[in-house]
Order: C-alpha cells, then structure tokens, then sequence
C-alpha cells in the first residue's frame, strides 16, 4: 500500500488540533492560531491536519465554536438558581460578560464562528444542556413571552438590544479602553447594565 493510501490511526486528530488552538488563542486571540503550529502541538504533520482542516481559517472557525461552548458553559452556571425568564436572561448577560473578562482571548476568537450566524446553533457550540450562547439567550426572551412580560414580535429586537449592549459592555472591559478599570467596578457595573437590560426588555407587553 503507498503512503497515500495508508490508513491514519489518531482517531482525535481533529479534537487535539482544536485543543491546540484553544491553547494558543487563550492568550492571544484569533491571531495567535496557527496551522502548523497546531500540528507541531498534535505531533502530527501538516498533511494529516488537511485531512480534518482545509486550511487556518477552517481550523479557526472550529476553535471558535468550542470556545462559545466555554461562554455557554459559564452561562449555564449563571443559570443554575433561574427561576423565571428575568433570571435566565440575567444569567445570559452575566455569563456573557464574566467569559469576556475571564478569557478575553477565547472571546475573540469566539466571534469570528459568529460572524455570518451560521454556526449559532451547532452542537460543537454548545454547553452541557446542549444550547449554545445565542440559543441561550433566545431560550430566555421566549421565556419573558410566557411569563407574559414580552410580546412575540418583539422578541428579536429584544434579543438585538441585549447582545449589542452586553456585547459593547464585554468588548470594552474585557480587551478595549476599560480594561484596566479595578475589576470590582467592573463587576458593578455590569450587574447595574445587565439589570437595566433587563428591566427594559421585560417591560414591553402592551396592556389591552
């Protein structure tokens, strides 16, 4: 049998290339992924990295997603006293910001799986309950509609004010301008942004 033709036995080739660009993007961001790094990490050679990854930017994609499944994992635990939709859209932004700010390179590069919102929902983006951080947040809007505090059509520009205002909180703090803000007025801050999120979606059923 010719080498082309050879069977390839490292049945979690693929899982260990996405570790590998876990680790190197934990402190560095997307930009810190690199194939061949990656590879060397895997102690595999680049042609059997083609076999699972076309090229970097398939590689990146795939290290976003696991990195969203990390912000759904931080979510669910935000989540675990939620009661009603309130607290679940509470434990949504919380989450959201508490990733950012815990791993902020796991945040960038988390963002690059979203940019066209195909891979919103795919299992490799999702935490233990199976939901990945957009369904998350959509899980708790539909709840303010049954807890009768959101009217169903309002539910995605509900959702467009949510993350547009955690996300901006996120992005500031976490690797933009206020980053170097003492991490308690941070966290201060967040609560009293997340609760005013909050309030202002959960507040928009008209009244017969």
């Amino acid at each position: 049998m010719s080498e082309a033709r050879k069977p390839y036995h490292h049945g979690g080739l693929r899982a260990a290339l996405v570790q590998a660009g876990l680790d190197m993007s934990r402190s560095g961001g997307a930009e810190a992924i690199v194939l061949r790094e990656a590879t060397r990490r895997a102690a595999v050679t680049a042609r059997a990295a083609y076999r699972h990854f076309a090229d970097r930017d398939e590689l990146v994609r795939a290290v976003a997603q696991a990195a969203l499944a990390e912000m759904a994992r931080t979510i669910e635990r935000r989540q675990a006293d939620a009661r009603d939709g309130r607290a679940m859209l509470r434990g949504v932004g919380q989450g959201y910001i508490e990733f950012a700010l815990e791993e902020p390179g796991w945040f960038d590069v988390a963002f690059f799986a979203m940019s066209d919102m195909l891979n919103t929902a795919a299992v490799e983006s999702a935490g233990e309950t199976g939901r990945s951080p957009y369904q998350q947040l959509a899980d708790a809007l539909g709840h303010l509609v049954r807890d009768g505090l959101l009217e169903p059509n309002g539910v995605d520009q509900a959702a467009l004010v949510c993350w547009s205002g955690v996300h901006g909180f996120a992005a500031l703090t976490a690797r933009g301008p206020l980053r170097h803000l003492p991490r308690a007025v941070i966290d201060a801050q967040a609560t009293q942004l997340v609760g005013t999120l909050v309030d202002a979606v959960s507040g928009s059923v008209t009244t017969p």
